[in-house]
């Protein structure tokens, strides 16, 4: 009997990630504060992630996208006085990246990043879609290879938060004080100096946390590195007032209506405008319209393109064996949201959903709330073979899985 494949039993999570800091720690001390290295002294903490062997795969594998693109990756060098030479990868005929032309740039210096690697390799697509699930913010990652004694970017800083996992080698941070708290996406980046820094030396199995707005530059020595780092792209404060704006938008013509003709040479007439601020205030101290907005953002998650997990045609080709005795199961790290309708209750997840009538609302809840379970387990008015049917249904799109084919766990 061949077992199916489990992502349960190769759990990666923020608890994983953060080991052995406990989260409730790291969110009270760390996030959106301070700088946080986890020294493991475990080379094989990261094992089940690419690793230096992966890398030509990697660049040369299709990535997501309407079209292939050169910014799928590029090589980046800067040398030690400062200056920053790079480029994307240089394309062959065949519309694929020229491996030959990065071995070379590789030799003389240049580090080599993969971007968006949740979009091509499952592992790292996993580990995204579980911090999405733990913290509800967007999440995905790039890949750095530097070679020995090289630096690929100048002290810059990042307008989202990272977690930087050292897969191979040893490499050096830099890191020093904010210029400016909690940057936003479109705040300018000039020079950064890095005049008072703390040091941190990563090597492989070990994680280091860094908030948005710390500026920083890595570089190695003695080894080559390979790093992935893991960005957060937070929804702030100022996204959900924006959304809440825009939903008021959708319900109010006052918000719809054009700013008055010549309204840069004219004033904008104090009364018109505070009556406007007074009814987006009321609107956003209320409950309704936050919460709508709330959704309208969180939406966006389900809407992230990662690769699929590897293992699902099995459970598709096992599919006919369900019975209420069977266990099934979804990953771990797979965020999903139940939603109710007038007439139909749906759950979300990873680009698609399924919906029917009402009476599901309770069995998709317990679908929520429970990792792995037996079909005859799921609550509410429904008779076996409706247990069956919705199942049946869950797995043909993707959300669930089978335990094996027999049933069981």
């Amino acid at each position: 009997m061949t077992a199916l494949y489990d992502p349960i039993s190769q759990r990666m999570s923020l608890d994983w990630l953060l080991n052995p800091v406990a989260a409730g720690d790291f969110f009270c001390n760390n996030w959106e504060k301070q700088p946080l290295l986890i020294s493991r002294e475990s080379g094989e903490y990261f094992s089940g992630l690419p690793g230096l062997d992966s890398v030509e795969e990697l660049i040369t594998a299709t990535s997501a996208g309407l079209i292939r693109s050169n910014r799928d990756g590029r090589i980046v060098r800067c040398n030690p006085e400062g200056d920053v030479s790079e480029r994307d990868f240089r394309l062959n005929a065949k519309g694929m990246p020229n491996i030959h032309d990065i071995y070379r740039a590789y030799d003389s210096g240049y580090t080599v990043v993969i971007n968006k690697v949740h979009c091509r390799e499952s592992a790292v697509a996993g580990l995204c879609r579980a911090l999405e699930n733990a913290l509800h913010h967007p999440v995905g990652a790039n890949l750095y290879l530097t070679p020995r004694n090289g630096q690929g970017f100048a002290p810059h800083m990042d307008t989202h938060d990272v977690f930087i996992l050292q897969l191979h080698g040893t490499k050096e941070w830099h890191v020093g004080n904010p210029l400016r708290h909690l940057p936003l996406p479109l705040d300018e980046q000039g020079e950064v100096e890095l005049l008072d820094f703390r040091k941190f030396t990563l090597t492989p199995g070990d994680v280091l946390y860094l908030p948005r707005g710390f500026p920083h530059e890595a570089l190695t020595s003695a080894s080559s590195s390979l790093h992935l780092t893991v960005g957060v792209y937070a929804y702030r404060w100022l996204d959900l007032m924006i959304e809440t704006l825009s939903v008021l938008a959708d319900d109010s013509v006052q918000f719809r209506s054009a700013l008055p003709p010549k309204f840069l040479s004219n004033s904008l007439g104090a009364a018109h405008t505070s009556e406007l601020f007074k009814i987006f205030a009321d609107a956003f101290a209320g409950h309704e319209l936050p919460e709508r907005a709330k959704e309208r953002l969180g939406a966006k998650l389900f809407t992230e393109a990662k690769v699929a997990e590897p293992g699902h045609f099995r459970s598709l080709d096992a599919i006919q064996d369900l019975t209420g005795d069977s266990t099934v199961f979804r990953s771990p790290g797979l965020l999903c949201k139940v939603r109710l309708g007038p007439t139909e209750a749906s759950i979300a997840f990873s680009n698609n959903f399924v919906a029917g009538p009402l009476l599901l609302e309770p069995a998709l809840r317990f679908v929520a709330d429970h990792e792995r379970f037996a079909v005859r387990e799921l609550p509410g008015e429904m008779t076996s073979e409706d247990k069956l049917d919705l199942v049946r249904r869950l797995i043909s799109e993707g959300f669930l899985r089978m335990s094996n084919p027999s049933g069981g766990s």
